[in-house]
């Protein structure tokens, strides 16, 4: 039977197939905007905001005391785009499917497939506040409890008015963590009592089935952060400070880079002094200091001063509290949970980062590209699997007798509820 043309519908459905294999992260972020995305004619730029549901305060007594209705709106944007672009030859257009998935399609959308994957958990772990574990050490090796740093991060979902779904048992809480992690785990729980179903499924695949009521998922694409140069005895520099910003003074002077994008830190001290994480419900402090992001590259001044961008906001009271107070003046700040005097040893390490995540924390939005025309072939499918919509472009050079091709992607990554995630430090 002689070979066919190879037609633009097995090419995008092959492609999109691929991508289905090869994305862990993305197929289990909040999709549901994809109504709002998942129609032609959208264009680089495109925003959607995102309306959170408005929280309220109970009050005691029997006097009225209406409460203003507020809304928050949260923007999601298609700000990015990734392609793969291949070549071949008149001879091989008449290559079978198989030929041309093996040759072509495998491996360039394998490699497209990563970028959506390295890039949803980049952004995630920028936009997730919450931190466990110890810079430098792998959960369950060193002599690390695994048990522990992973159980602690399903307690900041807790605390933070995620509780687990039983009746969404499965997917209810997502974890990504790399290869190494997943020795660490395997390593340390060997030695105690598992159940026979799922010790035997780890023993002979070496993968996790569902512990502590998590969905493991294990991708090389679990992101990595930079830590920042830090240095100095960084304390808040005046009270009553709220919302994003925060002034601060005793670092080292004249740095750049101080701290990067995506470290974290915390505000010490003693109630009224230090910052501390509130459950959203009642407004009571859950005992453990509010973890912070930085938003943007901090640059000290000559005199060790700067000023820190960060997520989530200071919101000591309010509708939306999540704090029990504004930091109070002179306040240590601590990175990664290290006290001050042991914080050099952080500087410019380069840590992975585990994410726990439930599904309404980050959200993925994919549109369809413009199909052109006038060209030798040309189509846009979409995946309702992983919610990723995928332009297929062929085009003929008749200058080298070559047909060049891409696949396009655009896309876009962010925060709806970030306090519904977790990072967990890695080595």
């Amino acid at each position: 039977m002689a070979n066919q043309y190879l037609t633009r519908q097995e090419i995008t459905y092959a492609s999109l197939e691929v991508l289905e294999n090869n994305c862990v992260v993305v197929p289990n972020m909040y999709r549901d905007l994809d109504q709002e995305f998942g129609k032609k004619g959208g264009k680089i730029g495109d925003t959607i905001f995102v309306r959170k549901p408005p929280r309220a305060v109970a009050t005691s007594g029997q006097a009225y005391q209406p409460q203003a209705m507020v809304d928050t709106e949260v923007p999601i944007t298609i700000n990015q785009q990734n392609n793969v672009a291949f070549e071949f030859s008149t001879a091989e257009k008449f290559l079978s499917l198989d030929d041309f998935q093996d040759r072509y399609l495998d491996p360039y959308n394998t490699a497209l497939g990563n970028v959506l994957d390295y890039n949803a958990a980049n952004t995630m772990m920028i936009n997730t506040a919450n931190f466990v574990g110890t810079v430098g050490t792998t959960p369950g090796l060193s002599g690390s409890d695994a048990f522990n740093t992973y159980s602690q991060a399903s307690q900041k979902l807790d605390e933070m008015g995620f509780p687990l779904d039983k009746a969404k048992f499965r997917r209810a809480r997502n974890l990504v963590i790399n290869s190494a992690m997943r020795t660490g785990w395997n390593t340390y729980t060997k030695q105690f009592y598992n159940p026979g179903d799922s010790l035997t499924k780890q023993w002979k695949t070496g993968q996790i089935d569902n512990a502590l009521s998590l969905d493991w998922m294990v991708d090389q694409n679990a992101p990595v952060q930079t830590i920042g140069a830090l240095g100095g005895t960084p304390a808040v520099s005046g009270a009553g400070q709220t919302g994003n910003t925060l002034n601060i003074s005793g670092c080292t002077g004249s740095v750049n880079g101080w701290a990067n994008i995506g470290d974290t830190f915390t505000v010490a001290g003693a109630i009224g002094t230090g910052v501390y994480a509130v459950n959203p419900q009642n407004r009571t402090s859950t005992g453990s200091l509010q973890d912070f992001s930085i938003q943007a590259t901090v640059n000290t001044a000559g005199g060790g001063t700067a000023t820190l961008t960060f997520i989530p906001a200071i919101v000591p009271s309010g509708q939306f509290q999540n704090v029990t107070n504004s930091p109070g003046d002179g306040a240590l700040l601590s990175f990664y949970h290290v006290a001050q005097a042991g914080q050099s040893a952080l500087a410019g390490v380069q840590t992975t980062q585990g994410i726990l995540w439930t599904r309404q924390a980050h959200a993925f939005v994919s549109f369809p590209g413009d199909v052109p025309e006038g060209v030798d072939m040309a189509m846009e499918q979409r995946s309702k699997d992983i919610g990723v919509s995928l332009r297929f472009v062929r085009m003929f050079d008749n200058v080298r007798d070559m047909f060049t091709n891409r696949i396009d992607v655009y896309y876009g990554i962010g925060p709806l509820y970030s306090e519904g995630s977790v990072r967990i430090a890695g080595s």
